[in-house]
C-alpha cells in the first residue's frame, strides 16, 4: 500500500470503473459493508454468540476477494502490511492475556472473533487499492440522511412523550428521549456522524451546497444525540483539520481555494444549534397548557416532563460523567500487580463486576483507554500506540490533515465511548490508507511539491479519474 513518499494514483470513479462482473460484485459489496456499519443495533443468534450485521458484511466481502484469483493475491500481499501486522499483534496479545486470566472463554472470544473481523475488513479494503475510494464516496453520502433522520426521530419522541419512539432511547438520568437510530446507542450514533462528517469536509468543503446541508442538517442530528463529547469532538476535529492545513500551505503559499469555508459553515451551525439547546433544553419535548380547572399544576404525568439540559450539564461530579468515573475506579481495583502489565482478558470487566448503581446488570467500562488498559495492560495499551504510529506513518503526506483532525476526534470520542471494535472506525482507517488520488495531487495545495513518481503496484492498477 502506501508508505512515507505518497504515490500519484489515480482514484477509481464511483460508477466508470465497474469494469467486469466481479469490479460490479465488489463495489456492490462494498457498499453493503458501508451500509452494514450503521446497523449495529441489529444482530442475530448464531451458536450462542450474538452476531451483528455489521459483522456479516465485512466476512462476505472478505470472502469474495478470497475466491477470486486476482484479489486474492492483492489480500495475501496486503496482510504482510505493517499497519495489518501490527494490529494483528495487538490481537494475539488479547488472546495471550485472556488465555491466561480470562474467567469465562466465551465471553472474551466473542470480542476477539470482531476484532479479527475487523482486521480483515481493514485488509480487504486495503487490498482494493485506489478502489477503496468506494468506500468514502458511499459514507460521506450517508451525513445529511443520517443527521436529518436522526433529528427527526428526536423530535417526534420527545414530542410524543415517547408514544412514537423509533430510533430512541429514553436517558432516565435527564429524562428526555436521544436519538440512537440503527445505531447500537447514542453515543454511537453521533460519533458516527463526526467521522463520516470531517471526511465530508476534507473531500467537499469548497463546495457551498455540499458544505450549507451540513452545517444545517449535521448540528441537528448532534443536539438529537444529546451527546456533549460529540459537539467538542466535531469543533475540536475540525479546528485541527483547518489548523494543519494552514500551517502546512504556510511553507509554499497557495490560494486556499476557499477550503475554510466548509469547516467554519459546519462549525457556527454546531455552536448555533449547541447554544439555542442549551437555553432551549426543553425543544421537542411536548409540555401541556394548563386547564383553567386545574388545581395541582406541580402533577407530573406522562406527557410533562421536566426540562432537562442534558448538553449543558458540565457536572464531572454528577450525571453521566460522574457515572464513568464510578466505573473508572472499579476498573482501577483490578488493574494491579501482573494485571496492571498484562491484563486481566478480553472483555472480562462485567464478569467481576456489576453496573455501579445497577444492580444484576454487569459492568461494562465504555472508555476505550481504561479498558484497553483493564484487557491487555500496559503492554496491550503499547501494541495499540504502535499501531497509531505505524498507521500515521503510512497515511499518505496530503491526507495528513484530515488523519490528524480524525485521530484527535477518536481519541477525544474514545475518553466517553467504546466504538473501537464497529466497522465504521476501519473503514475510515482504510480510507486515510488508500493511495492518492488524482484530485488531491491537483487541489493540495502543493501539487508540484513533494511528488514522487512510483509505478503503481499490483495494489494500485486502477487509473481512472476520480470525478466525485
Amino acid at each position: 500500500m502506501t508508505s512515507a513518499p505518497d504515490r500519484k494514483v489515480m482514484a477509481p470513479d464511483l460508477f466508470s470503473a465497474l469494469r467486469g462482473r466481479n469490479d460490479v460484485v465488489t463495489f456492490l459489496l462494498v457498499v453493503a459493508v458501508v451500509a452494514g456499519s450503521f446497523l449495529g443495533r441489529y444482530s442475530f443468534d448464531l451458536a450462542g454468540f450474538t452476531v451483528r450485521w455489521e459483522q456479516v458484511a465485512p466476512v462476505v466481502f472478505v470472502g469474495w476477494l478470497v475466491i477470486q484469483p486476482g484479489s486474492r493475491l492483492d489480500l495475501v500481499r496486503t496482510l504482510r502490511h505493517p499497519v495489518v501486522l501490527t494490529f494483528l499483534a495487538f490481537i494475539v496479545w488479547n488472546a495471550v492475556s485472556t488465555v491466561l486470566f480470562s474467567p469465562s472463554m466465551g465471553k472474551s472470544v466473542a470480542i476477539l472473533g470482531w476484532l479479527t473481523i475487523d482486521l480483515l475488513l481493514l485488509a480487504g479494503l486495503m487490498s482494493l487499492g485506489a478502489r477503496a475510494v468506494w468506500a468514502e464516496n458511499i459514507g460521506i453520502r450517508f451525513v445529511v440522511p443520517w443527521a436529518f433522520a436522526g433529528f427527526a426521530m428526536y423530535l417526534i419522541a420527545n414530542r410524543t412523550a415517547g408514544a412514537m419512539s423509533w430510533g430512541t432511547n429514553l436517558d432516565s438520568l435527564y429524562d428526555v428521549y436521544v436519538t440512537r437510530l440503527s445505531a447500537t446507542e447514542a453515543n454511537i450514533y453521533a460519533a458516527i456522524l463526526v467521522f463520516w462528517t470531517l471526511l465530508l469536509v476534507a473531500r467537499k468543503g469548497t463546495d457551498r451546497r455540499w458544505m450549507i446541508a451540513a452545517a444545517v442538517t449535521v448540528p441537528l442530528g448532534l443536539i438529537a444525540s444529546q451527546t456533549r463529547t460529540a459537539v467538542f469532538c466535531m469543533v475540536m476535529g475540525l479546528a485541527v483539520y483547518v489548523g494543519y492545513e494552514l500551517v502546512r500551505r504556510r511553507r509554499n503559499p497557495t490560494p486556499l481555494r476557499a477550503f475554510t469555508f466548509g469547516p467554519v459553515a459546519v462549525v457556527v451551525g454546531v455552536l448555533v444549534a449547541y447554544g439555542a439547546a442549551t437555553v432551549l433544553p426543553d425543544i421537542g419535548t411536548e409540555r401541556p397548557s394548563p386547564s383553567r380547572h386545574e388545581t395541582a399544576p406541580d402533577v407530573r404525568t406522562d406527557t410533562s416532563r421536566p426540562a432537562q439540559d442534558k448538553l449543558g450539564d458540565i457536572d464531572f461530579t454528577g450525571g453521566t460523567v460522574g457515572f464513568r468515573m464510578a466505573v473508572a475506579r472499579e476498573a482501577a481495583e483490578d488493574m494491579r500487580g501482573v494485571h496492571l502489565w498484562f491484563g486481566n482478558g478480553t472483555n472480562t470487566f462485567g464478569l467481576r463486576h456489576e453496573q455501579p448503581g445497577s444492580p444484576g446488570v454487569s459492568g461494562h467500562i465504555i472508555m476505550l483507554p481504561v479498558q484497553i488498559l483493564y484487557d491487555a495492560g500496559i503492554v496491550g495499551l503499547a501494541i495499540l500506540s504502535a499501531f497509531g504510529v505505524v498507521v500515521w506513518r503510512h497515511v499518505p503526506w496530503r491526507r495528513r490533515p484530515i488523519a490528524a483532525a480524525l485521530i484527535a476526534t477518536f481519541i477525544a470520542a474514545a475518553t466517553l465511548t467504546s466504538m473501537f471494535w464497529f466497522s465504521v472506525v476501519w473503514i475510515i482507517l482504510a480510507s486515510l490508507l488508500r493511495p492518492v488520488s488524482r484530485d488531491e495531487c491537483e487541489t493540495g495545495g502543493e501539487a508540484g511539491q513533494n511528488v514522487v513518481e512510483e509505478r503503481p503496484s499490483a495494489l494500485e492498477t486502477t487509473e481512472i479519474e476520480e470525478r466525485i
